[in-house]
C-alpha cells in the first residue's frame, strides 16, 4: 500500500469517504474536520474514494510538516543563492575581446571507422589525453578568488574531435596558447593524430562548456577553408603583431608561402636555442619521422589523408635543413619512395 502524501486533501469532490478498520475499509457519512484524507483509486475496479488518514500517517504527516516549516530559512537561503547566482551568470553574459584557436584533430574519423580493440583503446587513451589537458586549464580558474584571473584567462572547451580554446588578448594570453599548443600536439602526434587549426582576435564569450561569437566563426572558417593542411594558422592581423623571435630566442610562430604564420611545433620546446642536446632533439623528431614512413607504407590510408602527412614531412625536412647541427635525417625523399612503391604494389 502506498503512503498518502502528506497534506489534506480537498473533499470537495463527490466521492465517497472511508477508514480503515483493520483490513476493511468503512464508509463514512462526514469528514472529520480534524483529519487528513487521500485521494484513492482503485484500478481494479476503477472506484475513486477518500480515505481518511491513519493515526499513524497522521503522526507522519505532522512530522513532515514541521521538518517543512522547520526548513523555510535554509530553502530561503538557498533561493537566494540560485538567484544571485543566475543574476552573475546573466551579468557575465558579454562578449570579450579574446584571442580563440579553433583546433580539429586530423585522422580522427578515418581512426573511428577502422576496427580493432587497438583502435578503440587509441582514441580512449587520446580522449582521456584530451580531457586531462582541457581539466587542468580549466581547473585554473577555480585557483583564485572570483575577482581574480588566472594570467591570460585559458579556457578550453571539448567536443569529439574538436577544440576551443581562447585566451585574453594580451602577451599572457599568447604564453597561454602557446603552451596549450605546445601540449596538445605533443600529446596527440604520439597517437598519430595531427592538429588543424585557426586562430582569430575578437568578440567571444567562453566559459568551460559554452562558447559562441563572431570571432569562434572567424576561426572555424580558417580552419577549414584556409589552414588545409596539419597546421594551426593565425590570422593575417594575428601574424603581424607576433611573427619574429621571443625574448627566449625560440620561434613560436614560423611562416608559410601563403603568408600566415604557423605554429611550429616540431622542434622541441618550439626552437628555443637554449635546449641544444642533440639526443632531445633526436627523441623528439625520430618518432615523427617513423610516424610519417609508416603512413606512406600504410595501404590502407587514405590518399587525402597521407596528403596531410606529405606536407609535415616537408615541414620536418625544413626543420632539419634549419638545425644541421643535431644530425636530423631528412624523410621526404625516403616516404615519397615508399609510397611509389606502396601504390605501384596495389596497381
Amino acid at each position: 500500500m502506498n503512503t498518502p502524501q502528506s497534506i489534506t486533501v480537498n473533499l470537495a469532490g463527490e466521492y465517497p469517504i472511508f477508514k480503515r478498520d483493520g483490513d476493511k475499509l468503512v464508509r463514512l457519512p462526514v469528514r472529520d474536520a480534524g483529519r487528513r484524507y487521500s485521494l484513492t483509486s482503485n484500478v481494479q475496479t476503477g472506484e475513486t474514494y477518500y480515505l481518511e488518514y491513519t493515526d499513524q500517517e497522521e503522526a507522519q504527516a505532522d512530522l513532515q510538516k514541521a521538518e517543512w516549516e522547520a526548513g523555510a530559512p535554509k530553502r530561503e537561503i538557498e533561493a537566494k543563492r540560485q538567484a544571485d547566482e543566475a543574476r552573475k551568470f546573466e551579468d557575465a553574459l558579454q562578449y570579450q575581446n579574446r584571442v580563440v584557436a579553433f583546433l580539429d584533430i586530423l585522422g580522427w574519423k578515418h581512426a573511428v571507422l577502422s576496427e580493432g580493440n587497438h583502435v578503440v583503446k587509441m582514441l580512449g587513451k587520446t580522449l582521456a589525453q584530451l580531457q586531462g589537458v582541457t581539466s587542468h586549464f580549466n581547473s585554473l580558474r577555480k585557483l583564485l578568488p572570483e575577482d581574480q584571473k588566472w594570467p591570460g584567462d585559458p579556457v578550453m572547451t571539448q567536443f569529439s574531435d574538436c577544440l576551443v580554446f581562447s585566451v585574453e588578448s594580451n602577451s599572457h594570453g599568447r604564453d597561454a596558447l602557446q603552451n596549450a599548443l605546445l601540449i596538445l600536439t605533443s600529446n596527440l602526434i604520439q597517437f598519430g593524430f595531427l592538429l588543424r587549426g585557426g586562430i582569430t582576435r575578437g568578440h567571444l564569450f567562453h566559459d568551460s562548456g559554452l562558447v559562441y561569437g563572431p570571432a569562434l566563426i572567424e576561426a572555424y572558417e580558417l580552419e577549414s577553408k584556409v589552414a588545409s593542411a596539419p597546421r594551426v594558422i593565425l590570422s593575417k592581423e594575428l601574424s603581424l603583431e607576433w611573427e619574429g623571435r621571443e625574448i627566449t630566442g625560440s620561434s613560436p610562430w614560423i611562416p608559410s608561402d601563403d603568408g600566415h604564420l604557423f605554429f611550429n611545433f616540431l622542434p622541441p620546446f618550439m626552437g628555443n636555442p637554449f635546449f641544444t642536446d642533440q639526443k632531445l632533439w633526436q627523441n623528439r623528431l625520430t618518432p615523427i619521422r617513423e610516424l610519417i614512413l609508416s603512413k606512406a607504407a600504410d595501404s590502407t590510408c587514405p590518399e587525402d589523408v597521407y596528403a596531410k602527412y606529405e606536407w609535415l614531412a616537408s615541414y620536418f625536412d625544413r626543420v632539419c635543413d634549419e638545425h644541421r647541427g643535431f644530425d636530423l635525417e631528412r624523410v621526404t625523399e625516403l616516404a615519397t619512395h615508399i609510397r611509389a612503391g606502396m601504390r605501384d604494389g596495389k596497381a
